[in-house]
């Protein structure tokens, strides 16, 4: 499995045609498509009884990237948590709490990026025979 990081890499940009000779087309044509739908779905996350959970708010219109979604989301936030609920339940005003918050999850853009890329390119294998 250690080529499958690089390909990640390389179908997460959705750039088929930088694609190296050794991926199928059609996975590679999967990409760009999986990419498009994910960027339309938005989602929520809440913890639920302790519990982190995921709710699609705006679906991408197909369930299997829907989830790709929510499982970076969820992925992503589980480790930063702690953080996030000790800044919610700290001292401050809302708006602070807030400014802290979001300043926190735009940390996390990376770990969102490397998930999503993940599922896209298990996805466009999957879709594209491979």
């Amino acid at each position: 499995m250690t080529w499958l990081a690089p390909l990640i890499l390389i179908l997460a940009q959705a750039v088929p045609a930088g694609a190296p000779a050794n991926v199928d087309p059609k996975v590679a044509a999967e990409v760009p498509k999986i990419t498009e739908k994910l960027r339309q779905w938005r989602g929520s996350w809440a913890a639920v009884d302790g519990k982190l959970a995921c709710r699609t708010v705006k679906t991408s219109g197909d369930e299997e990237i829907d989830k790709i979604g929510c499982f970076s989301t969820l992925t992503c936030v589980k480790p930063a948590y702690p953080e996030l609920k000790a800044i919610a339940d700290g001292k401050g005003t809302e708006a602070e709490k807030q400014t802290k918050i979001r300043a926190k999850l735009a940390t996390l853009q990376p770990c969102l990026s490397q998930h999503r890329g993940q599922g896209i390119a298990t996805l466009a294998l999957k879709r594209g025979g491979a």
